[in-house]
């Protein structure tokens, strides 16, 4: 039988002790992390907390707003429940399909396509490479300039159009629109919509502008 002196058995087990109660802390700390991102509402992503990306998306289950733009991404995890999503300024080439999204801010990135998400109603998709826009029943607000579109899908209810700096070569009678910017394009004629607020539709090949009661014009 080995006889050990008392201070080197209480050091043994106060030092197993503390170790315990050091691994205890550290769960304990993990677990306070994610429990707090479970009752998120809205998350802004920096380069400092990029990680939180690579969390299991449950972890998200409650997050409706999600802000992760300027951070050179190049994937977007797919996060249930979200309703606006800010990601321009990034390397994506895609976008998940968020069903029940919205608002998307994705412009400036490398986006050839943008999803057909029903309910959507703000859309930003600026400085890409879309060739077509989808036809989202609902949307109120499009801004799809700096692409190369050839045409904008007829959205009734569509209340705000920029798409200036595209490829178009017609617009269509949208009911209700209240402003158009339309300029560096190759138009040759705009159609007289009632009601229409403000109009920008510079640098096109116009040959007449429609005169609308009301709506300041800059050609």
């Amino acid at each position: 039988m080995l006889n050990f002196p008392g201070d080197l058995i209480e050091y043994i087990f106060g030092f197993l002790e503390q170790y315990t109660l050091l691994e205890i802390r550290m769960v304990c700390k993990e677990f306070k992390k994610h429990v707090a991102l479970r009752v998120l509402y809205q998350l802004e992503i920096t380069q400092e907390n990029l990680h939180l990306l690579n969390l299991n998306p449950k972890v998200f289950k409650n997050l409706r707003v999600l802000d992760c733009s300027e951070n050179e991404l190049t994937w977007i995890p797919q996060i249930k429940g979200l309703k606006k999503l800010y990601c321009w300024g990034n390397q994506l080439s895609q976008i998940p399909h968020f069903e029940g999204l919205k608002m998307l801010s994705c412009s400036e990135n490398k986006l050839t396509k943008i999803p057909h998400i029903e309910g959507l109603q703000e859309l930003y998709c600026s400085s890409n490479l879309l060739t077509e826009i989808p036809h989202i029943e609902g949307l109120k607000e499009l801004c799809c300039w700096s692409n190369q579109l050839t045409q904008i899908p007829k959205i009734e209810g569509l209340k705000v159009l920029y798409c200036f700096e595209n490829q178009l070569t017609e617009i269509p009678h949208i009911e209700g629109l209240k402003e158009l910017h339309c300029s560096d394009n190759q138009l040759t004629k705009i159609p007289h919509i009632e009601g229409l607020k403000d109009l920008w539709c510079s640098k096109n090949r116009l040959t007449q502008i429609p005169q609308i009661e009301g709506c300041h014009i800059i050609r």
